[in-house]
């Protein structure tokens, strides 16, 4: 995976040969990938070859090293793992998305604004149990003296904003038929051609940005488009 310039300092000087160890010398140009990326894999270990067409996404496979741990300047071999490209973005996806809520928080601040927390910091709270209210009979000729609210001036409910991922056909149009994980079609006769890219699509925005080959990859896109929108409805301190 490629490095962000930012972080380029927490490499070691050495990393490229030691990546190449990783993957060629002791994965021998395989993910080694035995389900920690959350997926079981058929024999136990992830059957993606460095170079050749991934068997789930259709891709060409690009062997990369990934940290365990997350942490660049941990090198130690039992900390790297030889990973396939959809293995090592589902292996960092936990990290990533707290990392991202951590830079839309510190971002969110420095605007001025009352941000939002950061997940590693949201906690569960019930709301507390309001008060029963008392029944009381009002006069029926007091009745038309209450005063009833002007329906014309009330303040319409804020339509709910969704952010979903669409699969794609190679056309172009949306995927609705049942798929196989591989992307393929389960009823050969439901005329699908099987899913190629993945979208993402704003009820209120419409699609955004570009479509991407993994869902995975479309995830981020999807978080960071619906946080947007909370940015926008949080109000600011003054």
């Amino acid at each position: 995976m490629p490095i962000r310039p930012e972080n380029l300092h927490r490499y070691p000087r050495d990393w490229p040969q030691i990546s190449a160890r990783i993957r060629f010398e002791r994965a021998r140009g395989r993910c080694e990938c035995t389900g920690h990326c959350g997926l079981a894999h058929p024999g136990g270990r992830c059957p993606a070859i460095h170079e050749e067409t991934h068997p789930d996404t259709g891709s060409v496979v690009g062997l990369t090293t990934a940290h365990l741990n997350h942490t660049p300047e941990d090198v130690r071999d039992e900390n790297l793992i030889a990973a396939c490209q959809l293995c090592h973005l589902r292996i960092d996806h936990g990290h990533h998305r707290v990392t991202r809520s951590l830079t839309l928080a510190a971002r969110t601040a420095a605007a001025g604004q009352l941000g939002l927390l950061p997940e590693t910091a949201l906690t569960r709270t019930e709301p507390p149990t309001p008060p029963r209210p008392t029944r009381s009979r009002t006069p029926a000729a007091a009745l038309h003296q209450l005063p009833f609210p002007d329906v014309e001036q009330e303040t319409k409910p804020m339509a709910r904003i969704s952010v979903k991922i669409a699969p794609l056909h190679p056309d172009g149009t949306e995927c609705t038929h049942a798929v196989r994980p591989s992307g393929k079609p389960r009823d050969p006769d439901s005329g699908c051609a099987g899913r190629r890219n993945y979208v993402v699509v704003c009820s209120s925005c419409g699609p955004v940005g570009e479509p991407h080959g993994l869902h995975v990859l479309a995830e981020p896109a999807q978080s960071a488009h619906r946080d947007s929108h909370k940015a926008v409805l949080t109000p600011a301190t003054r």
